[in-house]
């Protein structure tokens, strides 16, 4: 149960919000008081009612979410200050931060969610408070406190971001371990060690460090990159009661899957505005044509029309059952239905679907399979196999110019059971091949311009296969074809019999 010493204001102009958030707190045993908007709430401040912790809404009348986060900040620098939003962005965190934040809950979110948030919040507040009052009772030198207050190391080494301190004379006088896997270069080097040491840290701190010395102390951030990961760093001086420089803090926070995220996102709304205009175009068009007779009574050219328009109808479907099965999967919504599973029929029953299509592009299309003694069952989920098989020889198609082959030829070994879709098209450079897995990823040549697809075909084929345990290698070069090999566990060999 909470320390019912904790006081709690919410600030929502929406009732069922600020209700909610009150019932989940105070059946925790906070003390909790609500506020219609952010001028009520800074006016319960001024009138010195004192809250340990704000939980405001970004975007209210009179007073929004970010003004008050200022105004209390200034009011009560200990005081912790969450924001909650359903327009949670990397600049808006960046925002909330600069204004003296401690973070931001975005919406919707559940009753752990909110309560994780406080409860982590609690615990940082106090540990900020029992460092304030450590600096009033001890030494000035950040060195000297760093060695004293080892249930704070302990902590600050417990923690996930990475956590750096600097003395007034610009030297690293405390780091945690995730410091130290963020920025080996530091790892190894005896403290006190010179904040030149830690890659692009040192220009940051100087500004924190310089600044507050002009009598303007300020908190900077600031998004650095190191390795593959980028990193938001929050850099602020440590300073004594009579204002004087102890030295700087910086926190580094991992945000590269944030910015996957946005650059995801941004892909994924082009791809789909993109993907979903053509075809859409197309069949409109065709449509319009055949319904407003404006060419004259012409049966074979509407029958053209027509095909034309549910062939583009296909592609959207494809589409859009990619994206399910893919979101499905990536949610951890997707579940296989494994049983005893014959590859050989299955692959024949996707090739037969693809004759008429690779026929419309005059593509020869050729399946080869051993002996069935040679080919055991395999353990698989006969939709996902199909899904698989489907993508790649669809891929293989589309991908060989008008007079190329495709050859799909299914194998065992006992062990596994393969299928190979083997092709004489455009093939792909070492380059294109290291990523044709990754999610909206196309080989882009004067070819494949003309060629509609999502790039989320072969991503989907991967995770199929992946959770089938299987493997899946692929073999290209330009000019001269690609070939994908598919391998399954047999039932024998999935099952240890």
């Amino acid at each position: 149960m909470a320390d019912r010493r904790n006081r709690i204001l919410v600030v929502d102009d929406e009732v069922g919000m600020r209700e909610g958030c009150r019932r989940i707190l105070a059946a925790e045993g906070y003390d909790v008081e609500t506020a219609d908007d952010g001028m009520a709430a800074l006016e319960r401040f001024r009138a010195g009612e004192g809250f340990d912790v704000v939980i405001s809404d970004l975007k209210m009348p009179r007073m929004g979410g970010m003004d008050l986060v200022q105004a209390l900040h200034e009011v009560d620098e200990d005081a912790l200050l969450l924001v909650i939003t359903a327009y949670a962005t990397i600049d808006t965190a960046v925002d909330a931060t600069k204004r003296g934040a401690y973070g931001y809950i975005p919406k919707p979110f559940t009753p752990d969610e909110l309560l994780l948030h406080v409860r982590n919040g609690l615990e940082k507040r106090a540990l900020r408070i029992e460092a304030k009052a450590l600096r009033e009772e001890r030494e000035s030198r950040l060195l000297e406190v760093a060695f004293e207050r080892s249930k704070s190391t302990t902590i600050l080494h417990c923690m996930t971001d990475g956590v750096l301190v600097v003395n007034r004379e610009g030297h690293i006088v405390l780091r945690n371990a995730a410091l130290s896997r963020i920025m080996p270069s530091c790892t190894g080097q005896p403290l006190p060690t010179p904040v030149e040491n830690a890659a692009e840290l040192p220009e940051i701190v100087s500004l924190v460090m310089e600044v507050v010395q002009a009598d303007a102390p300020i908190i900077a951030s600031r998004e650095i990159v190191i390795g593959p990961c980028t990193y938001m760093v929050n850099a602020a001086p440590v300073l004594e009661p009579g204002g004087e420089t102890l030295g700087a803090v910086a926190v580094l926070r991992d945000i590269t899957a944030l910015k996957k995220l946005e650059i995801a996102k941004s892909m994924f709304v082009s791809m789909v505005a993109h993907e979903l205009k053509s075809p859409l175009a197309t069949i409109e068009s065709s449509l319009n044509i055949v319904l407003s007779g404006i060419a004259g009574e012409d049966p074979e050219r509407d029958r053209q029309m027509i095909q034309r328009a549910l062939l583009r109808s296909r592609t959207l479907r494809t589409l859009v059952s990619d994206l399910l099965n893919l979101t499905a999967i990536e949610t951890g919504n997707f579940s296989l239905k494994r049983q005893h599973a014959d590859l050989s029929t299955i692959v024949t029953e996707v090739v037969d679907a693809s004759a008429e299509r690779s026929q419309e592009r005059n593509v020869t299309l050729q399946i080869e399979c051993a002996a069935p003694t040679q080919i055991e069952p395999i353990l698989a989920d006969p939709n996902a196999v199909r899904s698989i098989v489907t993508n790649l020889v669809d891929n293989a198609i589309k991908y060989t110019p008008e007079g190329g082959h495709v050859n799909v030829r299914v194998d065992g070994n006992g062990l596994y059971a393969r299928v190979v879709v083997k092709d004489d098209g455009i093939g792909m450079s070492p380059a294109e091949r290291d990523h044709i897995f990754d999610e909206f990823y196309r080989v882009k040549n004067d070819y494949t311009a003309h060629v509609p697809g999502t790039g989320l075909g072969l991503t989907l084929v991967r995770r199929l296969v992946d959770m089938h345990q299987g493997r899946i290698d692929v073999d290209s070069s330009p000019g001269k074809g690609s070939s994908f090999a598919v391998s399954f566990p047999t039932v024998a060999y999935a099952t240890g019999l």
